[in-house]
């Protein structure tokens, strides 16, 4: 997950605003996507580098801090299928967001992937390592930075 304001990755992202900004614009209005997101939870498996945990670790310090996605991100609904993955879990609490549902486009529908849209603002909660599964918990919260898409 890439966050914005890095400026290791502002050249990769303004590379790509002619091929996946139509893209974006037609996620962003598509009409089955009217409906804003709310009580939902998502879940992605990641492997995070040392400095990658430190970043989490200084965002879950100041959990009402709102920091934003800068690319599209997917996740699933299904928090089995991305303990799958990596060996630390998201765990995003979607208060109020819109997202796209790919499950019905996926070749994997059974994933249930979800896409988060750049922009939308996220907070670290608080990271935790659960023995069970031998990955950390890193808790979010999601929601819309500005709600102004259709009102």
């Amino acid at each position: 997950m890439r966050f914005i304001g890095s400026e290791g990755y502002e050249h990769v992202w303004r590379s790509k605003v002619r091929t996946l900004g139509p893209f974006y614009l037609l996620l962003w209005d598509d009409p089955i996507n009217k409906q804003m997101k709310t009580n939902m939870k998502l879940y992605r498996g990641v492997n995070l580098t040392d400095e990658q945990l430190a970043t989490y670790e200084r965002m879950a310090k100041f959990p009402g801090i709102c920091h934003s996605f800068q690319a599209f991100t997917s996740c699933s609904r299904n928090r089995k299928k991305a303990e799958e993955f990596g060996d630390t879990l998201f765990i995003m609490e979607v208060l109020f967001a819109f997202t796209a549902d790919l499950s019905a486009l996926s070749q994997y529908p059974n994933e249930e992937e979800e896409l988060i849209t750049p922009g939308i603002c996220f907070s670290v909660q608080r990271i935790e390592f659960e023995k069970k599964t031998n990955k950390r918990l890193i808790y979010m919260k999601l929601r819309q930075r500005f709600s102004g898409k259709y009102g």
